[in-house]
């Protein structure tokens, strides 16, 4: 499992079975192989511990190759 550095991404997201807005935080993991290079695009599923699911969509700069099980905790605060 690995990751080589990327410079910049920018995404957006779809969120969807979120049945209270406490339900957002969590770790959100995602099972994928990806590639993008020299500002290519990536979309990925992410799911966390309640069952909300993002979507996201987005763009990288630089060079970015990845093998690997993701994990990224999401906090909101009031």
């Amino acid at each position: 499992m690995g990751t080589v550095g990327v410079k910049r991404a920018d995404a957006t997201a779809n969120v969807y079975n979120l049945k209270s807005l406490e339900d957002f935080n969590g770790t959100y993991t995602a099972v994928g192989v990806g590639a993008t290079v020299a500002g290519g695009g990536f979309a990925v599923t992410m799911r966390n511990q309640k069952g909300v699911e993002l979507n996201l969509l987005g763009m990288t700069q630089g060079l970015d190759f990845k093998f690997a099980v993701d994990g990224v905790k999401f906090s909101l605060n009031k």
